[in-house]
């Protein structure tokens, strides 16, 4: 077989037809798992073309993937002929891509962007007869069962399957990003350069005794899929053997744990699962680089910042052992402490966006002292947790995360002053840590256990349990991180269906109103075992009190429920349970939960933090 790497106009530029043959399975790709990550590329891409054209750089073709084809005889046209053995997800994806690149340009009015684009879709019409073979027209053919909707996409009829539905989105994203500018028709016409010159594939061209269906369930059928890391690894000792280095030394002596189960084990992260080791690469990368850049980039991401960096291979080989080894160190970290519970508390929010910045500060070492790096973790731990208490979206938090690493690494003696200071200059919905007035007044007021995901309102009240205890209370097993989550669940102290055994003072409409909402609130919500819970139940308050009082032994229910928490009005505190009370201790808890996930000002003030 004949390989060789191509820019999409010597595929889609020519008058060809590739054909689909029946056996291969329907189009199957989507937009969470392909067509994103495919849009991301060629976006980055042009993007990347867009900034070179400013400064003279070279343009970095980017690599879609591989295709096969086998050639066949040539049928009741002139037009050459090519069966696609494997490839035809990507092949039909990209023919749908361009489908509506062209839509598009032609809402733009941009003329020479259609013109060019129709040669990348349709054969010229002098090479075949259109009356009798008009699905010659076009240069993908897909299997049987996509053609009706393929056919009508593409002569832009529409559709309401899969096949529309990659065109709608790939029109969607371009619509928008090329809004972004003022001369959205350069933008357009940007794009279509990139197809044309900077993305690229592996067409792989069976020969005259080639088996078509021997390689087609080789490629498919059998083996292993290559990860990202198994890619970097071949790059990082192919490159030691060519500089003349002892490679079985670089391997016991770097890369050897890498290749062991730990490392290899699947993890799901969002919508995406890889290997552990995947994973970590892609923390590391980020760091590294400073750069944002998608999973399925990521070796191309890391071969590009190989090429640009100066130094020994043996010196990557080392810094992915020591960053390997913070990496174990905060993957593994007990749930206690200062940087445990945050730690924790990402987990418990799946959030991983922060990783690189731990490394970064980590891999500080003695540049940065611990009670500053505490104090990071602690700015970090704060804006997470009170953007997540006011609902705020986190889907700036790549952007901003990277700044924070760029801010530290400029000041590694101060990094804790750089994150904060960086952290509190953020604005927008999207970025800022919210304030005093605004994290208190969510606490005492919003139904959060309604409103938040359960996880969030239960790391809330696992702190506040924390910070309520002090070194004269008895060490129990709780709270304990992930643990702790798993026996205690959130208990509402007057029950969300209160009307039975809970008189109300305001029996008007409004007072419902107001009463369903407040014990919602922070006032009102404790925690309890996953056996108490259901046995309190709808109970009135006499009897809710003496369980609690009987059974549960933590400081949130007796040092702010059962008794009267400091600063609150002690006269008949305890004889009921109302809206005044759960006002008095939501303002109570809210004061604590400010002292835990404190403001900028705050951390920037503590004392003992200057070595």
């Amino acid at each position: 077989m004949r390989a060789d790497t191509v820019d999409l106009k010597r595929i889609f530029g020519r008058d060809i037809r590739y054909m689909v043959p029946l056996f291969q399975r329907p189009y199957v790709w989507n937009r969470d798992d392909n067509w994103t990550a495919l849009w991301e590329d060629i976006r980055r891409t042009a993007e990347h073309a867009e900034l070179a054209a400013e400064t003279g750089d070279a343009v970095f073709p980017h690599f879609l993937g591989a295709v096969v084809f086998d050639e066949i005889p040539y049928l009741s046209s002139n037009l050459e002929a090519r069966q696609v053995i494997d490839g035809q997800q990507r092949l039909t994806t990209l023919q749908l891509f361009v489908c509506a690149l062209r839509l598009v340009a032609q809402e733009l009015k941009h003329d020479r962007s259609v013109r060019l684009l129709s040669k990348f879709l349709e054969n010229d019409q002098d090479l075949y007869d259109s009356v009798k073979d008009p699905d010659h027209r076009f240069k993908v053919w897909p299997t049987n069962a996509d053609r009706d909707e393929f056919r009508s996409v593409m002569r832009g009829d529409g559709g309401t399957g899969r096949l529309a539905g990659a065109v709608l989105y790939f029109q969607q994203g371009i619509s928008s990003w090329v809004a972004e500018v003022s001369r959205p028709e350069e933008r357009i016409d940007g794009l279509v350069q990139t197809l044309r010159e900077h993305l690229r594939l592996v067409i792989i061209d069976l020969e005259e005794h080639d088996d078509a269906q021997v390689v087609f369930e080789t490629l498919n059928s059998r083996g292993t899929p290559l990860e990202h890391a198994d890619l970097v690894k071949n790059l990082l000792f192919r490159e030691a053997e060519h500089g003349g280095a002892d490679v079985h030394r670089l391997y016991d002596s770097y890369w050897a744990p890498f290749d062991q189960d730990e490392w290899r084990t699947d993890q799901t992260t969002g919508r995406i699962t890889r290997s552990r080791l995947d994973v970590f690469l892609t923390h590391w990368l980020s760091m590294r680089t400073q750069r944002e850049f998608t999973f399925p980039a990521l070796f191309k991401e890391f071969e590009r910042w190989q090429r640009t960096r100066k130094g020994a291979v043996e010196d990557i080989f080392a810094e992915l052992s020591r960053y390997a080894g913070i990496y174990d160190e905060l993957d593994s970290h007990t749930p206690h402490g200062v940087e445990g519970r945050f730690l924790y508390r990402m987990k418990v929010m799946q959030v991983s966006t922060p990783m690189p910045l731990l490394l970064c500060l980590y891999g500080l070492g003695d540049q940065l002292s611990v009670p500053r790096r505490r104090r990071a973790v602690r700015a970090l731990d704060s804006y997470l947790v009170r953007r997540a208490v006011l609902n705020l979206s986190n889907k700036d938090y790549n952007h901003v995360f990277r700044e924070l690493v760029t801010a530290a690494s400029l000041q590694p003696e101060r990094a804790d002053e750089a994150i904060v200071k960086t952290l509190a200059g953020m604005q927008g919905h999207h970025r800022q840590w919210p304030s005093d007035e605004a994290f208190q007044s969510v606490l005492e007021n919003d139904p959060i256990y309604a409103r938040l995901y359960r996880h969030r309102v239960r790391i809330l009240l696992e702190a506040l349990e924390d910070a309520l205890r002090s070194d004269l209370t008895e060490q129990l097993t709780v709270p304990n991180g992930e643990h702790f989550g798993a026996k205690l669940t959130i208990e509402h102290v007057m029950p969300q269906s209160w009307q039975d055994h809970w008189p109300i003072s305001d029996d008007s409409t409004e007072g419902w109103a107001v009463r369903d909402e407040l014990v919602h609130t922070l006032g009102n919500l404790t925690l309890a075992t996953g056996k108490l819970n259901p046995a309190l139940g709808n109970m009135g308050w006499d009897d809710k009190r003496n369980w609690l009082s009987e059974h549960s032994l933590l400081r949130l229910t007796h040092g702010t429920l059962l008794t009267p928490p400091p600063g609150a009005a002690k006269e008949h505190w305890g004889q009921g349970w109302d809206e005044q009370l759960i006002r008095q201790r939501g303002h109570y808890l809210a004061g604590i939960a400010r002292r835990v996930w404190p403001s900028a000002a705050e951390l920037l003030a503590e004392d003992g933090i200057s070595e």
